[in-house]
């Protein structure tokens, strides 16, 4: 039995289970907060069903699906239960695929008709031209829209697509954009469809539905209307921890549906929990309380500081955590926390503000000054296309001690076309000796770094074979090669640019930071994550990031007449986007907490931010205090 399975039930898990005996099937929505245990309530919610209805599931050869965020938590999850044949665990990509492969005449109109919506933008894009657009837009439009014609013609010839990293349809390949935008619009235009996966999925629980896409959220709602009483749909999450723009938030709720909330808090201590309902108390109402049971309540600590935000914040914020130190109850701040670490996580408004501290600003600045909003958030999130050869390949090369070392040879086979040549009657030897020969060079080259070693070190991986590149890298480096029909935007080009042009040393920096290496981190990098001290910083001006604004939250600063605008209208604004934040980022300290808020005008903020928080210690401390 998994140690989630172990633990005493809830209010809301023997809620759930009532729920999930009934005669009819009903829907739901677990709305969980911060440190509530939500997997474990799903963990349980998916070994319910498959103790108590798994004779019925496996005569009718029906599964229970469970839809989560990535590799890793579906692999968690499905070790939960077990390894049950009964619970089909994926990632959200890897079940829309699973449920349109065997449609493959429905995926290859649907890619016709999204390749001829393509050409008729680009054809009004053209007959809006004048004699100002420039010849290079001219000459580039024309040949993607003649790169988007020979796809066209290349699709009608494939008879079976099939799922890859991007998009490649001349060559039947389909990108992870394609699946989250196909699936939907298939399973809404297609009734069969919908009576398809009901049947084969009478249970479909989607984790971290706050961050899901709407679309997937609107398609599936639609099953389960269509399907009612023989479909349950349930969807596990919290919209106060919704941290990437595209989720949809708040699941609405449909007639018939039941809405359960679990209000318990096990990871905080008392003070932080203060904190925590006070964030949140201007939101949705749900008050938490402490899920630990008496004797093992801890009081715990929490400290606000305001400071000037001059240029000597990073100098300031080394003086917070040492007198943290001093005074703290909680033990050394200045020790990185990592996951398992005791030390303190220190987490930023936004990647930027760690990309200055880090030395990769040239790096983010690459995917997030340009307009492509898809790499924007990939990049964010550690998932973006360019940089997957260095994470798979070139960094775990340079990693190793030698280009000997079985760990290089390792990430050859698995990841070299050289050393994996199609050729069967190649020498093996010979091609062992050239990835070697390769390895060596691009180490020399990412240890050496500098401008421009970002795009020596990919192109020569890309050349050599020592990786197998993207189409659209590929297309990049030969526009003429193998991939010469794959259409490569001109939002994509110019991060490609950038990113090329960037020094090679500060991509190691990266994933230092996204896997966790460093005591920096943002609400993405947290998601999930607990830590015994948390400092939290709120810096608007460094931030740059018209999007969130703790000034706006606390007071300080007043409302932009288009926030007012959204707030009277209804729709969503840079209040609730930056409480969302805020409360993610507090929500992750397990025993003391330290919020430090860099500040034009520090007297105005203290007075704003005691106005606004009732503070533990009872006042902020400033930059005088720091001496003490």
């Amino acid at each position: 039995m998994s140690s989630r399975l172990a633990t005493p039930d809830t209010s809301s898990d023997v809620r759930l289970r009532e729920l999930l005996d009934a005669e009819q099937l009903r829907c739901f929505a677990v709305v969980a907060g911060a440190g509530s245990g939500k997997t474990t309530s799903l963990v349980k919610a998916l070994d319910h069903v498959a103790k108590r209805h798994g004779s019925r599931l496996r005569a009718r050869t029906q599964q229970i699906a469970c839809i989560t965020y990535t590799e890793v938590a579906a692999r968690e999850i499905h070790a939960d239960v077990g390894n049950s044949a009964l619970v089909e665990v994926s990632t959200i990509h890897s079940f829309l695929w699973s449920l349109v492969l065997p449609f493959q005449r429905d995926i290859s109109q649907w890619v016709r008709h999204h390749l001829e919506a393509s050409i008729e933008r680009l054809k009004e894009k053209q007959s809006s031209y004048s004699s100002r657009t420039q010849k290079k837009t001219v000459e580039k439009d024309a040949a993607d829209l003649d790169r988007l014609r020979r796809q066209l013609r290349e699709v009608a010839g494939i008879e079976r697509f099939r799922y890859g990293v991007g998009s490649d349809y001349a060559k039947g390949v389909l990108g992870h954009e394609d699946i989250v935008t196909m699936t939907p619009e298939l399973v809404m235009q297609s009734r069969l469809l919908r009576r398809i996966v009901a049947n084969k999925y009478p249970y479909i629980f989607v984790d971290e539905s706050q961050d899901t896409f709407p679309g997937v959220v609107d398609a599936l709602k639609l099953v389960a209307r269509q399907e009612k009483g023989a479909l349950c749909l349930g969807f596990f999450g919290d919209p106060m921890q919704q941290i990437y723009q595209r989720g949809v938030g708040e699941i609405t709720m449909e007639e018939d549906w039941v809405r359960i909330e679990k209000r318990e808090n096990f990871r905080s201590s008392n003070a932080v929990l203060s904190v925590i309902n006070q964030v949140r108390s201007k939101a949705d109402g749900l008050r938490q309380v402490s899920g630990r049971r008496t004797e093992e309540q801890v009081e715990g600590e929490c400290f606000f500081f305001v400071l000037p935000a001059d240029d000597r914040r990073s100098e300031r914020l080394e003086q917070v955590r040492s007198w943290l130190g001093r005074h703290s109850e909680a033990g050394s701040w200045l020790a990185d926390s990592t996951d398992d670490g005791d030390g303190a996580k220190i987490l930023m408004i936004v990647h930027r503000m760690v990309a200055k501290r880090m030395g990769f600003e040239e790096l983010y600045t690459a995917f997030h000054d340009g307009d492509s909003k898809s790499l924007k958030l990939a990049f964010d999130e550690g998932a973006a296309w360019p940089l997957r050869p260095f994470e798979e390949v070139i960094l775990p090369i340079c990693a190793a001690e030698s280009v000997d070392s079985p760990a290089v040879i390792a990430v050859l086979r698995e990841q070299s076309r050289v050393f994996s040549p199609e050729d069967p009657d190649a020498d093996v030897r010979k091609s062992l000796n050239l990835a070697r020969d390769v390895a060596e060079r691009v180490r020399e080259i990412m240890a050496q770094g500098g401008p421009g070693s970002v795009g020596t070190a990919l192109r020569l991986s890309a050349e050599s074979g020592l990786i197998d590149p993207d189409p659209r890298l590929s297309v990049y480096f030969e526009p003429n090669g193998e991939h010469s029909d794959t259409v490569l935007t001109s939002d994509t080009r110019t991060v490609l640019d950038s990113f090329s042009a960037c020094d090679a040393r500060q991509v190691e920096m990266y994933f230092k930071y996204i896997l966790k290496q460093s005591p920096y981190s943002t609400q993405h990098g947290t998601k999930g994550s607990e830590f015994s001290k948390v400092v939290v910083v709120l810096d608007d001006e460094e931030g740059q990031y018209r999007l969130y604004s703790y000034e706006k939250l606390f007071g300080i600063k007043p409302l932009s007449d288009t926030d007012e605008r959204n707030l009277s209208s209804g729709k969503e604004s840079v209040l609730e986007r930056t409480r969302r934040l805020l409360y993610v980022c507090v929500s992750r300290a397990r025993d003391a907490l330290a919020v430090v808020v860099f500040a034009d005008d520090v007297t105005a903020a203290v007075t704003a931010i005691e106005d606004a928080i009732m503070l533990p210690n009872g006042r902020v401390l400033i930059d005088d205090d720091l001496a003490l």
